[in-house]
């Protein structure tokens, strides 16, 4: 039998608590030592922009790092581990203070979902009983960005097939359904397992959902509440800001 593998959450205050007693060690543990001025951390963050003018990474919930790294070359959100210099940060006229040139790489990459109609839904099947399934260890990110990130057992291991099953991780909204002061959505998982394959156990992934496209279903109130439903009527509420719907830019004001 092989061993469920820990989520995403776990592992990643496990890689910060590696990276600050290392940080520790370096700063702390060797007096002799002295400060070269790099820095690093790890975050959560959207990628907009390019190689040549530069990769703006907006971390969640505040902070903006600016990189060249070709690590980042199409990529949209994830975890990701930041190192730079001391001296590499800049302050914007507008006394924005943010990282300049940092060396960016990706933990882990986030796949990117897009909301679909209820109509849409329906006529691919996704809402059908006997497709739509409740993923365990299911937990939903507070909004950030344009976006708002899902974490479960998305991913399958089986017996006959040496790579994982990821499964198909649909948000679904009815239009009709909304107001200004909330955002109903319906979260639906098909784990794909072909029928005769046996199933040894599942792995967590984490989803990330684009919901800029939703800006402008509604005049959405300064402060929204989105309530998303599973397929068995348990709810996830998160409160959003009405700019928390948009995507960040490539400028620094």
């Amino acid at each position: 039998m092989i061993n469920i593998i820990k989520s995403n959450r776990v592992m990643k205050k496990l890689i910060s608590c590696i990276a600050l007693f290392a940080c520790i060690f370096t700063y702390t543990g060797c007096n002799e030592m002295e400060d070269d001025g790099s820095r690093g951390f790890m975050s959560d963050a959207t990628i907009v922009g390019d190689s040549e003018n530069g990769y703006y990474c907006y971390l969640d919930h505040g902070g903006l790092v600016i990189s060249y790294s070709r690590e980042l070359a199409d990529k949209e959100r994830g975890y990701f581990s930041f190192n730079y210099m001391e001296n590499d940060w800049t302050t914007a006229p507008n006394g924005l203070k943010y990282i300049d040139n940092a060396h960016v790489y990706a933990s882990q990459e986030y796949d990117v979902i897009h909301p679909i109609t209820q109509k849409e839904a329906e006529a691919k099947h996704i809402t059908d009983k006997d497709s739509c399934f409740v993923p365990s260890f299911l937990s939903v990110d507070y909004p950030s960005n344009g976006y708002f990130d899902i974490n479960a057992r998305f991913a399958t291991v089986i017996k006959e097939k040496e790579e994982n099953i990821y499964g198909e991780v649909n948000i679904v909204y009815d239009a009709a359904k909304q107001d200004p002061d909330t955002l109903r959505l319906q979260l639906c998982y098909n784990p794909h397992i072909p029928d005769g394959w046996s199933k040894v156990g599942n792995i967590s992934r984490t989803v990330s959902c684009d919901i800029s496209s939703l800006a402008s279903l509604q005049q959405w109130n300064d402060s929204v509440t989105i309530v998303i439903d599973d397929a068995d009527k348990g709810q996830y509420i998160r409160k959003i800001r009405k700019n928390d719907f948009l995507k960040p830019t490539v400028k620094v004001d």
